[in-house]
């Protein structure tokens, strides 16, 4: 008997459908047992995937964890499982840059199981149409009652969407290892201000599925920028549509998503690699996997009108956003950046200090932390 177990997070989007998937497959392999532990969706973008692989065979993961495990030899290289036509599938197939960020250094450390980026999200009874440009979400937000709109803030999420307005500001080359382009992210941090005062206080305590979650409830009716989750549209009390931005072309979106990876300890890779390939495959993608409540990675599945149409729409509404998504650094010194960052700029905005001094404190930490991790 072959025994595989697996760390997901605690959703239906993560450890829920990966556990029904997972029993589909026993049934066809009745020598393979797959268990899943679930973590919260604070553990999984703040635990170092080190900790993980040291215990699992399977690891769900984000993009910007890739340095440390290669750095760290945590992950089974899967150009050494998976035949270079199976790669070459999922490169050609990918949403946006999904199969991309799990490349570093001449390998491949994940495949994309699932696609994410920062959409907005509106209830269809408020609104036929959501705002595509910053200055109509604005003028949107000032005529909607204020605790009819959230925008998720806490620490990991508002620094999320500071990157995001700086990438649609800014294009390339704004963020390096002495941090933020104050010429980038001072405008960024004027307009996420801005945003914040004109949405419910209790933004800068919500994460994405807690605004979702409200949403779905009809307690809020408007997130101009907020991770999509196909599982509240499938219901159709929530709609999506794609990421405003400066001019209305939705571009510059932080890319999330989670990628599925072998850990160099697990016992069983090939059958671990012959699991992977079966989740992330287009017929799994579009199939089981979304029909479980999985957002798959997979283009085949976010081009297919049947799995859209289950979605609310969902996919078509938003795929230009994904397709162009910019990818996080993956540097080994950037998830704790990101942590220790957050950490300290959340306070500010809490305390309503100036974008200068919050891009200021951004980059004290980021520059102080590249020179602990990467001298």
């Amino acid at each position: 008997m072959t025994v595989l177990h697996g760390m997901a997070w605690g959703h239906q989007r993560g450890v829920g459908c990966l556990r029904e998937v997972s029993a589909a497959y026993e049934r066809r392999h009745p020598g393979v047992r797959i268990s899943w532990d679930s973590r919260s969706l604070r553990e999984f973008e703040d635990v170092p995937i080190v900790e993980l692989a040291a215990r699992y065979d399977l690891i769900a993961m984000d993009h910007p964890y890739v340095g440390q495990a290669h750095a760290n030899a945590a992950l089974v290289p899967l150009e050494e499982l998976l035949p270079e036509p199976f790669l070459a599938q999922q490169r050609e197939n990918s949403t946006g840059p999904s199969f991309a960020s799990y490349t570093w250094a001449g390998s491949q450390w994940a495949v994309a199981m699932d696609s994410a980026a920062q959409v907005s999200a509106y209830r269809p009874e408020t609104f036929d149409a959501v705002p595509t440009s910053w200055e109509d979400v604005t003028a949107c937000l000032k005529e909607l009652p204020r605790h009819q709109a959230v925008l998720p803030a806490n620490p990991t999420h508002l620094l999320c969407g500071l990157l995001t307005l700086c990438s649609q500001i800014g294009g390339s080359g704004w963020l390096d290892r002495a941090g933020l382009d104050p010429e980038v992210a001072v405008p960024a941090a004027e307009r996420l201000l801005g945003l914040l005062a004109l949405v419910d206080a209790r933004s800068l305590d919500l994460d994405p599925i807690e605004a979702l979650t409200a949403m779905s409830a009809g307690d809020v009716a408007y997130s101009p920028m907020v991770f999509g989750y196909v599982n509240y549209a499938s219901d159709h009390a929530v709609r999506f549509a794609d990421i405003p931005s400066p001019d209305g072309v939705p571009a510059g979106s932080l890319l999330g998503g989670v990628g599925l990876a072998i850990s160099a300890k697990c016992a069983e890779p090939v059958a671990a690699a012959r699991f992977l390939s079966h989740v992330v495959s287009p017929e799994c993608q579009r199939g089981a996997y979304a029909a479980a409540g999985g957002q798959p990675g997979n283009r085949a599945a976010w081009t297919d009108p049947a799995v859209d149409a289950a979605s609310g729409g969902f996919y078509s509404a938003t795929l230009r956003t994904l397709d162009r998504a910019f990818v996080r650094p993956r540097h080994i010194a950037y998830p704790v950046v990101h942590r220790r960052a957050s950490e300290e700029i959340h306070p500010l905005v809490r305390r309503g200090t100036a974008a200068g001094e919050i891009v200021r404190r951004f980059n004290e930490v980021c520059a102080a932390t590249y020179a602990e991790l990467e001298p």
